[in-house]
C-alpha cells in the first residue's frame, strides 16, 4: 500500500498509467518467452531403410551367433530343388514339408530348447538357393578365393570373367532374353551342370559342355535356433539323406558385424541401410519431388542440413536400438511418413525423442508489481 501511495505523489494520472502498462508487459513478455521455450517444435530426421535394423541385430548383437556347415552332395542323388524343398523346407516352416529342417525345428522348437515359436523371419535354418549363391556365400562368411573355390574355378573355366562373377555376388538385374531380373532369381533351384550353362547364356560367353562337379551349399543355423538339440537334428538330417559335411563351425556377433558379414548377404537392403552414407544414394529425380512434396524439404536440401541418415547411423542419432527402430518405422508406416524411392529403398520421418521439459516460469502478483516498480524507476531516471 505504501508503495502505491507514494507513486500516487509522484505521477501524475497519466504517467501512472504509462508506468504501469509498462510493468503489464515486460511480465507478460517474461510469461511469454517461458512458454516459447517450452513449446518448441518437435526436431525430425529421416532414415534410410530402417525396417532393416531389428533382423540386422539379431546376428550382429553379442549373444548372437550362426553355426554354420559346409556341404557337398553327389548332383544324380538329390536335385537342389529337392535339397531346398525336401531337406530345407519352405519359407514358413508352419507349412514346410514334413521331415524338412524347419518343419522339425517349428514343430519341436521347445524340446530343441527355442525361446520362441519360429516364424517367416525366423525359420530356423538358412540354405543357398542355388550353386551360385552358395560360392557368393563361401566368399562372404569363410572369406573363400574365387580361384581357389570349386564352382568359382567352374565358372572361370566356362569363360566367365572373374569381374563379372564378382559383381554377381551382389545379385545386380541383369538382361536375359530381352528383359531384367536378379541374377540370383535366374540361377535358383538350379543343379551344377544348369547352373553353369544358364551363367554362361546371361554373360554372353560361347556355350560349353558342363564338367562334372558336386554339389556344395553353405547352409547356417539362425541365431535364434542355436542350440545343441537344433544342431543335432541338422547333422543327422544331413547324414540321412547321404549330404556330407566337409566344415562346420560358429561365427558370433562381434565377428559378424565387424567383418560386415550379414550386410553382405542381404546385400539389396543393406547397400541403403549400412554399408552407404545417404550422400552416396542417388534417388530418381521424380522420387525425389515425392520426398519434396511428402515433407517439404528438397532431399539435397536435408542431405546439407546433416539430417538424412542410414539405419545404423539413425538408430546411433535416435539412441535406440534395432527392435526400437523397428517400432518407430512401423510407427512412420502408419502416419504414412514413408517415401519409396525404389526396391528395398525407403525413406521415413522419424521424430526426435523429446528432450525432458524445464519448469514453467510463474509469475506471482509479487513479481509483476516488481516489474512495474522497474519502469517507473526509469521513467523517473532513478
Amino acid at each position: 500500500m505504501r508503495t502505491m501511495h507514494t507513486l500516487r505523489n509522484v505521477l501524475t494520472p497519466s504517467r501512472l498509467r504509462v508506468a504501469l502498462a509498462g510493468g503489464v508487459a515486460l511480465a507478460s513478455y517474461v510469461a511469454h518467452q517461458t512458454h516459447t521455450v517450452q513449446a518448441q517444435e518437435k526436431e525430425s530426421i529421416f532414415v534410410i531403410n530402417g525396417f532393416y535394423m531389428a533382423m540386422r541385430e539379431k546376428f550382429t548383437k553379442p549373444s548372437a551367433s550362426i553355426y554354420y556347415y559346409l556341404v557337398e552332395w553327389d548332383p544324380a542323388k538329390l536335385s537342389w530343388e529337392d535339397f531346398r524343398g525336401k531337406v530345407l523346407g519352405a519359407t514358413d516352416p508352419s507349412t514346410a514339408a514334413e521331415g524338412s529342417l524347419r518343419k522339425e525345428i517349428f514343430a519341436k522348437w521347445q524340446p530343441l530348447g527355442l525361446a520362441s515359436e519360429p516364424n517367416v523371419g525366423d525359420n530356423g535354418v538358412h540354405a543357398s538357393a542355388s550353386p551360385f549363391e552358395a560360392l557368393a556365400e563361401r566368399l562372404n562368411w569363410m572369406g573363400a578365393s574365387l580361384e581357389e573355390d570349386p564352382f568359382g574355378k567352374a565358372m572361370i573355366a566356362a569363360g566367365i570373367p572373374k569381374a563379372t562373377i564378382m559383381e554377381w555376388t551382389k545379385d545386380p538385374q541383369v538382361p536375359f532374353e530381352g528383359k531384367k531380373a536378379s541374377l540370383f532369381d535366374l540361377l535358383e533351384d538350379l543343379d551344377y551342370g544348369e547352373c553353369l550353362t544358364k551363367a554362361q547364356q546371361i554373360a554372353g560367353v560361347p556355350v560349353t559342355k558342363p564338367p562334372p562337379g558336386k554339389m556344395q551349399a553353405f547352409v547356417f543355423i539362425k541365431p535364434h535356433a542355436v542350440t545343441d538339440g537344433a544342431k543335432k537334428l541338422v547333422g543327422s538330417k544331413f547324414a540321412e539323406v547321404g549330404i556330407g559335411v566337409y566344415k562346420e563351425g560358429s561365427l558370433d556377433g562381434t565377428t559378424i558385424e565387424k567383418n560386415k558379414l550379414i550386410d553382405n548377404h542381404y546385400y539389396a537392403i543393406a547397400i541403403k541401410a549400412s554399408l552407404s552414407k545417404p550422400a552416396e544414394l542417388n534417388p530418381p529425380a521424380p522420387k525425389q519431388a515425392d520426398f519434396e512434396a511428402k515433407f517439404g524439404v528438397a532431399w539435397k536440401d536435408a542431405l546439407a542440413k546433416g539430417i538424412v541418415f542410414n539405419a545404423v547411423d539413425g538408430c546411433a542419432k535416435l539412441g535406440i536400438d534395432g527392435e526400437k527402430m523397428d517400432k518407430v518405422w512401423g510407427d512412420a508406416k502408419k502416419a504414412g511418413d514413408l517415401v519409396k524411392f525404389g526396391g528395398g529403398f525407403y525413406a521415413g520421418r522419424i521424430p526426435m525423442p523429446e528432450k525432458p521439459k524445464g519448469k514453467p516460469v510463474e509469475i506471482s502478483n509479487t513479481s509483476f508489481f516488481q516489474s512495474a516498480l522497474l519502469v517507473v524507476y526509469a521513467l523517473l531516471g532513478q
